[in-house]
């Protein structure tokens, strides 16, 4: 059975790549397709834009994409817009994913209803690192360092479901972000 492809917005790539489980994901998706929107919005900062093209180049399952239609993201962006928020690559993840049969892998909630409107397979960062740990690729002790480390760079995830995966994995909850 041949592996699905994954679509990833920004912030997820941003997540995974602090927790160096990028490279992990070959052994989830046949493909990691990164739209220009999210592309876009990594390359914001110098830093991530050097580690992105690294890794492009450095894992062929790490794709760039532009084949989806541009058309379909404007008209899912018209109502954000009303409402002033920005959510291009949130759109393009999911106009991509739709496009191929992929998964999105997305944290921003808005986007989450989105491929459920499309009717896509998604999930977020806790979703890909459950699954790293469901196939051995992660044992419970390191996702709860996984999880601490994403919190204490200031990355935003529920901490109620982050501790609900922990406590049924048999690892304490976290409670305020001061372990080291």
């Amino acid at each position: 059975m041949q592996k699905p492809d994954a679509v990833l917005d920004s912030s997820c790539v941003i997540a995974l790549d602090a927790v160096g489980v990028l490279p992990l994901l070959a052994f989830l998706f046949s493909r990691v397709l990164l739209p220009r929107g999210v592309r876009t919005e990594l390359f914001r900062r110098r830093s991530t834009k050097k580690r992105i093209r690294a890794l492009v180049r450095e894992y062929g399952f790490i794709v760039p994409c532009n084949d989806y239609d541009q058309g379909a993201v404007d008209v899912l962006l018209a109502e954000r817009r009303a409402a002033g928020t920005r959510d291009r690559g949130e759109a393009e993840s999911v106009v991509q994913a739709s496009k191929t049969a992929a998964a999105v892998v997305i944290d921003d909630p808005w986007g989450r209803k989105l491929a459920e409107r499309f009717s896509l397979q998604s999930g977020g960062t806790i979703w890909i690192l459950r699954r790293l740990y469901g196939i051995g690729l992660r044992s419970a002790a390191e996702l709860r360092a996984n999880f601490v480390t994403l919190l204490q760079s200031g990355i935003r995830l529920p901490r109620d479901s982050i501790n609900e995966l922990l406590k049924e994995l048999g690892q304490e909850p976290i409670g305020l972000v001061r372990e080291r």
